[in-house]
């Protein structure tokens, strides 16, 4: 009996042990890609036919050894290798003793599939999906083979973590190239990565590459690159909600030390696409909306534009087909940016889309065509906050494009920014710049031109800016609190000009053009050929004084107001037009003020053909 007992025991710790070594895997036979054609990135295969059914196989053996053992879980069913999903919500499931499968979908298409039963489920490492081989013995091993190129390996995991909702993808150090044959050719049949809601990408370092020397920093620690023109590396469609890509370096087709000058026109490093659909029979609208972007500490260099946001069908839009130029791509955050030697650093392209770009820095030059830091082509809500743009220097190899060039938009806002060594610092568009959007500059720096056109509203509050930064339009609305022109003359002399590094001295700087509806003044500074001339407080439309009232300074005197009047180095500060209350003021004979007693006489001085009438 006691045999018996202890044999059984055996036999249930066997029956155990074999349970608790069948690994779980379950998925959705789909497709993940956006094109023009496709407005969100999910495509599941149909049941029809079977065609949503997959086959697994022992990986690193080239599809040619069907897994065995395997159990099927979650309603779904298995037979021999083939494994049908649940007629519920289409996933399938099954459970092996292998810790890795290749799943084959009907369409062709293979993946590497790990198991979702260890502890780390959901966080997956790029090395994982490379090439590898099997090698057969009591306990399997297998041997991972560097790529060329990581396309395949990086949709793989795309593929992985759209089925599960999501998960983390990791860079490990290293050079990761994509789009390619062998890691050079073009391959015809590449499209850009597409990221699936929820996912996060991650590299080991944020920090960017010298490529074109051959010093140790020649090759950032961790980075994506193109080899080849008119290519994307990632792309983001819609109906896709929740990515943050960070901590990386993502390249155009750069040169390489040794290398000749290479073709990066039509490359960019993320491109959102998307639209807003229409039925052409029904009317019927679906926004798919995407939203819940953040692009942190990440490198963008040499592309055409390092991040860019536009409508599909872009210049063909079919307006019984699509809601054109307003495709919902909203609340995207960039983050610690390093944009270096794009034609556009960050291009928007989309009437409903809301943005904001922090803590980033944008080198571009107006030789590298546009030479743009951002470029708003259409776009809602814009903040710009701690962020810098320039060229590296004035020369005309050197010099920069524009930092922020506005097409059409609702509200941009600007906050503790800059840039220097451009052609521009802001400039918008003549058409499109209407009377509904507003820019509004806060605590920033500029001393290159801001060229404000057609009928924008300009709001700015405690800026710097030099002598002739500004320049409007006649319909610019201006409004100006505390805004500053012009270092101080008696410690930076000859430093107030018309342009920068040199030019003319400006006595007066200011805004030049617009209508000023408010702007506050400043006293004069300086001396001489530097002077910087006083300015009053200006309001420059009508003025309307509701349940108040209107309080001049009741301690003026008839000695205050002739002093107001005294010539001085810039001429008289009061001009025709001028009124005063005048504590110890009379009006004499001829209807002038003269002196008086306070108390006992007063009056308003008014300023009339150069003299102070009282009458």
């Amino acid at each position: 009996m006691i045999r018996s007992f202890f044999g059984l025991l055996g036999l249930i710790f066997i029956f155990i042990i074999g349970i608790q070594a069948q690994n779980k895997f379950n998925g959705y036979s789909l497709t993940v890609e956006v094109n023009n054609a496709r407005a969100c990135p999910l495509y599941f295969l149909p049941q029809q036919n079977q065609l949503n059914h997959v086959q697994v196989f022992l990986p690193g053996t080239g599809l040619q050894k069907p897994a065995t053992g395997l159990t099927a879980c979650d309603n779904s069913q298995v037979t021999g290798n083939r494994v049908a999903p649940n007629g519920a919500d289409q996933k399938w499931c099954f459970q092996g003793p292998e810790e890795l499968y290749e799943i084959k979908l009907s369409n062709g298409e293979s993946y590497l599939w790990p198991t979702m039963s260890g502890r780390d489920i959901g966080f997956y490492n790029i090395k994982d999906f490379r090439p590898m081989r099997r090698i057969e013995g009591p306990t399997p091993k297998y041997v991972y083979s560097e790529p060329a190129d990581y396309t395949k390996a990086i949709r793989n995991a795309m593929m992985i973590m759209a089925s599960r909702q999501g998960g983390t993808l990791v860079f490990p150090d290293g050079d990761y190239i994509v789009g390619t044959t062998d890691g050079n050719t073009r391959d015809p049949a590449y499209e850009a990565i597409t990221v699936p809601s929820g996912v996060t990408i991650q590299g080991a370092s944020s920090n960017y590459s010298n490529p074109g020397n051959n010093m140790p920093d020649r090759a950032a620690a961790a980075r994506i690159r193109l080899r080849n023109n008119r290519q994307t590396i990632f792309r983001i469609g819609g109906c896709t909600n929740s990515v943050t890509i960070r901590n990386i370096e993502l390249l155009a087709n750069v040169a390489l030390y040794g290398e000749g000058r290479r073709d990066d026109s039509g490359t960019y490093g993320i491109e959102a696409l998307g639209k807003w659909q229409v039925d052409p029979k029904t009317k019927a609208n679906t926004a798919n909306t995407s939203q819940f972007f953040k692009f942190e500490n990440i490198v963008f260099q040499n592309f055409d534009a390092g991040i860019i946001a536009r409508n599909a069908n872009e210049g063909k839009c079919n307006p019984a087909e699509q809601l054109c130029n307003s495709w919902q791509f909203d609340f995207i955050r960039v983050d610690h940016g390093i944009f270096i030697n794009n034609g556009t650093g960050i291009s928007i392209d989309s009437f409903n889309t809301d943005w904001t770009i922090a803590n980033s820095v944008f080198h571009y030059l107006a030789a590298r065509p546009p030479g743009i830091g951002i470029r708003i082509k259409h776009g809602t809500l814009i903040l710009i906050e701690n962020s810098f743009g320039g060229g590296v220097d004035y020369s005309p190899g050197g010099i920069g494009g524009t930092f922020l060039h506005i097409d059409s938009v609702q509200t941009v806002t600007m906050i503790s920014s800059s840039s220097e060594r451009g052609q521009k610092s802001i400039y918008t568009e003549p058409s499109l710049a209407v009377s509904s959007q507003t820019l509004n500059i806060i605590g920033s720096v500029f001393n290159d031109p801001i060229e404000l056109n057609g009928r924008m509203n300009f709001s700015s509050m405690g800026n710097f800016y030099y002598g002739n930064t500004l320049k409007m339009a006649p319909q610019v609305v201006i409004n100006s609190v505390g805004d500053k022109f012009c270092h101080q003359p008696d410690i930076y002399p000859g430093n107030c000009t018309d342009r920068v590094g040199g030019g003319n001295i400006v006595n007066s700087p200011g805004f030049n053009g617009g209508t000023v509806m408010f702007r506050t003044g400043r006293m004069p500074e300086g001396q001489g050929k530097d002077r910087i001339n006083r300015q009053p407080n200006l309001f420059g439309y009508d003025v309307e004084i509701n349940s108040g009232l209107l309080q001049h300074d009741p301690n003026t005197t008839f000695k205050d107001i002739n002093a107001l009047a005294a010539a001085v180095e810039t001429g008289s500060r009061v001009k025709d037009g001028a009124i005063v209350y005048c504590k110890d003021c009379k009006k004499a004979p001829t209807g002038l003020c003269s002196q008086g007693t306070a108390g006992v006489d007063g009056a308003f001085a008014k300023r009339i053909n150069n003299q102070w009438r009282c009458d």
